[in-house]
């Protein structure tokens, strides 16, 4: 089942839900019901009286008084009433069903009683028991004065009380009956509703459940069947398509994965071959470079034509040594040095060494390099090498000249330095490959010095960004982290590993 179980969660809302529009629903009918029968005995007993009133006129014209009482005791024999009372106009008892009250109770009637020819109904509690009271006036008409005195207007008045225990006990039983079958309806609901969760709800939502659970297994096959298009339906399909997705991304992760592998281990055997072959190379191109120093030296300065030629190789082998040293520095890197640096000290000897090709290129340089920087702990050889590299990169971009800006700011975390140009820019598809070593667009240069770049950053725990437009230019932005030797260790190690 659902953890937590989304169904006994449901049903137990519903359930309350339901439970609450039975018991007031109860209620309402419980009131109903015991106003109706309250209504209904009471309505009952003012129809008794009114009878006993017509049969008490009529018996006592023909002078048969006790058949008033004896008519009495029938009603309550019959249960029609609880007691049965004639009063006098004082309240005095002259007839009675419980005859010990005969001439010695006196009742109070009520004032409106005599007043008008009009029933007087009520409810009052007698011996613990609820009654329903009425009291009939009985008018002294023409027939009468031969017996009566002619001036009063009424002669008495019958006194009728009926139990309401019939009424009471009949709403009991439907009360009983009304929970018993709230309780049906109360169970039934709950079938029903527990069947269509489970159904609709419960099983769908465990099917995914399970391909869920197949997938975190690395099951990436795993579909939940789509049984419905409701939510739970739209649910399962994106679920499916997911899934899908996911499916594919780590199909082409891997597939990427295993191309830089491969990759890997061509750069692997080619900086293998590279420091070999650099090796081999290196050694004689020193002895062709000191040959030609001799030669020049020999041959002296007279011949300009040779001069130049001599000055073409020495360029040539200066030139061989740069790729020779930076196959050499990609093959092999070394760990950096960390010793405590000031950032503005270690740009400027890297400025002044490309300011001869800048002002030759028309490029105007613009400096900005803070004075309260916080301090670097960084191999400064290699971090000079890496601002070099860039400069160059940056120079070389700008052939018709431009502007070449330089900007060192830091926060609490971060030192920042930003190189920009107005150059030529990177195409967008080449912008994602330039650190890819051996990689570079230009017509001279091995493609190693951002790849070297990058990885003397990330041995400091830095990292290097770069963005460009082609048509407006490039910034290349060195991040270090601020902290002491402790840190800025700690971080190495974890950029070495």
């Amino acid at each position: 089942m659902l953890r937590p179980n989304l169904t006994a969660k449901i049903l137990a809302a519903v359930g309350v839900t339901v439970a609450a529009l039975i018991a007031v629903y109860s209620y309402f009918v419980f009131r109903v019901q015991s106003e109706w029968w309250t209504e209904r005995t009471q309505a009952q007993n003012v129809i008794s009286a009114t009878l006993v009133r017509e049969y008490l006129e009529g018996v006592m014209l023909s002078e048969h008084h006790e058949e008033v009482a004896r008519f009495l005791q029938q009603l309550k024999n019959d249960n029609e009433i609880w007691r049965g009372r004639v009063i006098d106009t004082n309240g005095t008892v002259i007839v009675s069903t419980t005859t010990q009250e005969i001439k010695r109770v006196s009742l109070s009637p009520l004032p409106e009683l005599f007043k008008e020819q009009r029933l007087v109904h009520g409810l009052r509690e007698v011996d613990g028991q609820k009654m329903s009271i009425v009291m009939a006036p009985v008018a002294n008409r023409p027939s009468c004065v031969r017996c009566h005195d002619p001036k009063a207007a009424f002669l008495g008045a019958i006194v009728l009380e009926r139990s309401l225990q019939p009424a009471e006990t009949n709403v009991a039983k439907n009360r009983n009956l009304l929970i018993l079958y709230g309780a049906l309806i109360f169970l039934i609901v709950g079938i029903v509703i527990w069947l269509l969760i489970v159904r609709l709800v419960a099983q769908p939502v465990n099917n995914v459940l399970a391909e869920m659970e197949r997938v975190r297994a690395g099951d990436l096959a795993a579909r939940a069947p789509v049984q419905s298009r409701d939510e739970i339906g739209r649910l399962t399909e994106g679920f499916n398509t997911m899934v899908e997705s996911l499916q594919k991304t780590t199909q082409e992760l891997r597939e990427s994965h295993e191309r830089q592998i491969q990759q890997a281990s061509k750069l692997a055997s080619i900086g293998e071959l590279a420091s070999g072959i650099a090796h081999e190379i290196r050694n004689p191109l020193a002895g062709i470079g000191a040959a030609v120093e001799v030669l020049a030296d020999n041959r002296g300065s007279n011949n300009g034509q040779d001069k130049e030629i001599v000055e073409e190789i020495q360029r040539q082998i200066h030139r061989l040594n740069t790729t020779l040293r930076e196959l050499l520095d990609f093959s092999r890197p070394r760990e950096p040095e960390i010793t405590r640096c000031d950032l503005c000290d270690l740009v400027k000897p890297m400025l002044a060494f490309i300011r001869p090709d800048a002002q030759k290129q028309h490029i105007r340089i613009v400096e900005d390099c803070a004075t309260e920087l916080p301090p670097l702990w960084v191999d400064p050889s290699q971090i000079q090498q890496v601002i070099l590299n860039i400069l160059i990169n940056a120079v070389q971009s700008m052939p018709h000249g431009g502007t070449l800006s330089l900007h060192a700011e830091a926060d609490a975390k971060t030192l920042r330095l930003s190189v920009s140009d107005t150059g030529v820019g990177i195409s967008p598809e080449n912008l994602s490959r330039v650190f890819i070593p051996f990689f570079t667009t230009k017509h001279r240069g091995t493609g190693l010095g951002l790849a070297i770049a990058r990885s003397i950053m990330e041995k400091h725990g830095g990292a290097i960004r770069l963005d460009s437009e082609p048509g407006r230019g490039t910034t290349v932005t060195l991040e270090f982290a601020v902290g002491q030797p402790e840190t800025s260790h700690a971080q190495n190690q974890s950029a070495g590993h």
